[in-house]
């Protein structure tokens, strides 16, 4: 994992940023979560992430047609059914509910190997 990559954490449970606060902060790599309902919270994460984590009832438009997130890679946590609005050349995990936090990190962390560092 390289320091200074970013994880934004679309809506989801609390608890799943502080997990993943309390495991990628400390190796370097930074945690926000973007609440979908809160425009002004997109409009203030400008700069591109590393990797979106969006549980599947969250992911639409407006997650995927944030200026240059289209080819951000993304976990997407929720039922089996892919979802309809990809990107080719876009890296995506899925994870089926319940789903194990060690599992998350584990797609978090492959992705964030494969992606280039965000300048």
């Amino acid at each position: 994992m390289v320091n200074g990559q970013r994880v934004v954490v679309f809506d989801g449970l609390n608890e799943t940023e502080e997990v993943l606060k309390a495991i990628l902060e400390p190796r370097g790599c930074s945690v926000n979560r973007v609440r979908q309902r809160n425009s002004n919270d997109l409009k203030s994460n400008r700069e591109i992430p590393s990797i979106v984590v969006v549980h599947d009832d969250e992911l639409n438009e407006s997650t995927t047609t944030q200026p240059g997130w289209n080819e951000v890679p993304k976990v997407v946590i929720g039922s089996v059914n892919k979802p309809k609005i990809t990107s080719a050349g876009q890296s995506t995990r899925f994870l089926m509910q319940p789903f194990q936090y060690a599992e998350l990190i584990d797609s978090i962390e492959s992705l964030l190997q494969q992606s280039p560092v965000n300048d």
